[in-house]
């Protein structure tokens, strides 16, 4: 019996053990040869230089930029928004911890649509039922926030 007792509890560790590995293989956008394109504008200021840094234009529509970035780990990534015509708006917001699909990070600023940056994989359905529109698989926007 106790012998049982063991071997379930060793399952047990081992599964949990399992679990708490990541297979997520990161933004498959961001994996791809940097480009002349893929400069992040100088107007931006990444504030911490533990953020990622390997930026890649991934999508631009109605004139606004959207870059994305992630560490080598695939565990932290950003998005940064540039609007052409108004580049003192850009945002920059990064999150870290990712370890599956899932929403990454929202930013907006004002006078600027909201943006959010999902994970490659990631099931959109439910945020575009709310109203997001997918302008890449990586990019949702939302309404322009209040000026």
């Amino acid at each position: 019996m106790r012998l049982e007792v063991l071997k379930t509890a060793l399952f047990g560790v081992l599964l949990l053990s399992l679990a708490g590995c990541s297979s997520y293989p990161g933004i498959a956008a961001v994996h791809r040869v940097a480009e002349a394109r893929d400069d992040l504008p100088a107007e931006i200021v990444r504030a911490d230089a533990d953020q990622p840094s390997n930026f890649r234009l991934l999508v631009e529509q109605s004139g606004v930029k959207y870059f994305v970035s992630e560490s080598d780990d695939y565990m932290s990534a950003c998005i940064a928004a540039y609007p052409i015509d108004e580049p003192q708006q850009w945002t920059l917001a990064c999150s870290g911890g990712i370890t599956n699909e899932r929403e990454i990070v929202t930013s907006s600023h004002i006078g600027q649509p909201t943006v959010k940056l999902v994970t490659t994989g990631f099931d959109t359905r439910t945020l575009e039922t709310e109203g997001w529109k997918k302008i890449h698989e990586n990019v949702l926007v939302g309404s322009s926030t209040r000026s």
